[in-house]
C-alpha cells in the first residue's frame, strides 16, 4: 500500500515507461552510447562526441545516418528499429539534437512522437558548441575530383604528411621508438582496413582530444604551424588509404 494513492489505486507517475516510448537524453545515452564514447561523451574506446568542434561541424544529416544505420567495417552497429536495432526515430532524433546542441521539443501525437527544433524549449545538456572556426576544412570531402592520383598529387601528400604528422607517427607513419617500442603507427593494414575514409577525415580535422591527438589547426610546441587547409586534409586520407594494402 505504501506505492499507492489512497484508496489503493497506483500512481500512475510511477507506471515504468516502456523502453520505445523513453526521449529522456540522459537515458537514451546511457543506455546506448555510453559504453563505448565514454559516460560524458568524452572518453571511452570510441571517438568523443562530446567535443566541441567535432559537434560544429558534423552535419546533423550525418549523425542521424551514422546512428541509423551504422558504420559499415567498424563496431558502430544500426539503432533504428528498422535496421535490427531498439531506437525510434524520435529517440535517434533526441540524440541528433543534443550531441549537435540544437534546442528541441518533444511532440506527442496519435501515431508517435515527434522531436522538433525549438530555441526555447529543452536545451542541450553539453551545451552549444558555436559556430565552426573560420578556415575549418569540411567534415566530408567536397569533390571526388580532389583525390586525383599521379606523381605529383602524392608528392603533395607525402609533403603535407611530413609537416602535420611525421612528428609523431614517422616518417612512413611506422611510428616512433619510445621506451623501447614503437608507438603511435598508423601505416598499419589493421588498423587502416578497420577505419574508414571518412573516420580519417574526421581525424585530421578534430583529432583525438581524448588521447592527446591535435587538431588541424595546432601542432604542440610549433607555434609557426598553419591550421591544415581542406585539400591538405584531402591529401592525407588520400596517402593513408593508399597504405592499406601495404604489409
Amino acid at each position: 500500500m505504501t506505492g499507492c494513492d489512497l484508496p489503493g489505486r497506483p500512481d500512475p507517475a510511477d507506471k515504468p515507461v516502456p523502453a520505445d516510448q523513453v526521449v529522456e537524453f540522459g537515458v537514451l545515452y546511457r543506455e546506448n552510447c555510453a559504453g563505448c564514447h565514454g559516460a560524458d561523451g568524452k572518453l571511452g574506446p570510441a571517438p568523443p562526441l562530446n567535443d566541441p568542434l567535432f559537434r560544429a561541424i558534423v552535419p546533423e544529416e550525418e549523425l542521424e545516418g551514422i546512428v541509423t544505420n551504422g558504420r559499415k567495417k567498424t563496431l558502430m552497429p544500426a539503432f533504428a528499429k528498422e535496421n535490427g536495432g531498439v531506437l525510434t526515430a524520435a529517440q535517434i532524433q533526441v540524440l541528433v539534437k543534443e550531441i549537435k546542441g540544437i534546442s528541441y521539443k518533444v511532440v506527442e501525437k496519435k501515431e508517435g512522437s515527434e522531436v522538433v527544433a525549438d530555441a526555447a524549449a529543452i536545451a542541450p545538456k553539453w551545451g552549444t558548441p558555436g559556430q565552426p572556426p573560420n578556415g575549418v576544412p569540411s567534415y566530408r570531402q567536397q569533390s571526388a575530383s580532389l583525390n586525383a592520383g599521379g606523381a605529383d598529387n602524392k608528392e603533395k601528400q607525402d609533403t603535407v604528411f611530413a609537416r602535420a604528422c611525421a612528428g609523431c607517427h614517422g616518417d612512413h607513419g611506422q611510428g616512433i621508438a619510445k621506451g623501447g617500442e614503437m608507438r603511435r603507427a598508423i601505416n598499419d593494414p589493421v588498423f587502416l582496413g578497420l577505419t574508414s575514409n571518412q573516420a580519417l577525415r574526421r581525424y585530421a580535422i578534430t583529432g583525438r582530444p581524448d588521447l592527446g591527438m591535435p587538431t588541424y589547426a595546432e601542432r604542440p610546441g610549433n607555434q609557426d604551424f598553419k591550421p591544415l587547409t581542406d585539400q591538405e586534409v584531402t591529401d592525407l586520407v588520400a596517402l593513408l588509404a593508399s597504405w592499406r594494402g601495404e604489409k
